[in-house]
């Protein structure tokens, strides 16, 4: 009976400790659940701040910007033709000798003054003046070549008897013909457009 009384006391403590031991682990156990911050997290942060400050106040390095190269400025030499090619006939227009200053063109202009009168001294206002254009010289009026002339202008003398115009003409013409539709002693000629000066003229 007395060993029945023992074992029942012995229970009854064992019991009551384990409900002490269990309330008060509770709160031991919440308090250690939040780790300490340690001092390797603690010194690393800022060094690496230091490291982001110094590279934001180093200045960037930019490469220079190359410039092209300028070729150098073609001389006369550069223009005279190869000694070889002279001697046989450009097949293409890579082969062709060409001048620095040439211009290509394919016409002329001619500037003309005519005046004069008729055979009664009358003047030639108003009168028609017509110009024809040969591709050919032509040596006189009555030269056979006569018949290949084109017509180029019709032109008026003005109410003074005077005639003043700049004419274009194609740069294969070699003569012009000028005819004058009235009483004259000689109402044609033929001028050769073989210089650059102005055609002057006083019909009679």
């Amino acid at each position: 009976m007395k060993t029945v009384t023992n074992l029942t006391a012995m229970f009854s403590i064992t019991l009551l400790a384990t409900l002490m031991t269990g309330c008060g682990g509770g709160g031991g156990g919440s308090e250690s659940s939040s780790p300490a911050p340690t001092a390797t997290q603690t010194s690393t942060q800022p060094a690496a701040t230091a490291n982001t400050s110094t590279a934001a106040n180093e200045p960037q390095q930019t490469e220079p910007a190359q410039t092209p190269a300028q070729e150098p400025a073609a001389t006369m030499e550069d223009f005279m033709p190869q000694a070889e090619l002279k001697e046989s006939a450009a097949t293409d227009s890579t082969d062709l000798y060409v001048m620095p200053d040439f211009k290509f063109r394919t016409s002329d202009e001619v500037t003309m003054e005519f005046s004069g009168e008729n055979v009664f001294g009358e003047s030639l206002a108003g009168r028609t003046i017509k110009i024809y254009s040969f591709d050919v010289e032509v040596p006189s009026v009555e030269d056979e070549l006569m018949g290949n002339k084109a017509l180029v202008a019709t032109l008026r003398f003005n109410p003074s008897g005077q005639l003043q115009h700049t004419l274009t003409l194609p740069q294969t013409a070699k003569t012009m013909l000028v005819r004058v539709d009235s009483m004259l002693e000689t109402n044609q000629v033929l001028f050769p457009l073989d210089s650059d000066e102005a055609i002057v003229h006083t019909f009679k």
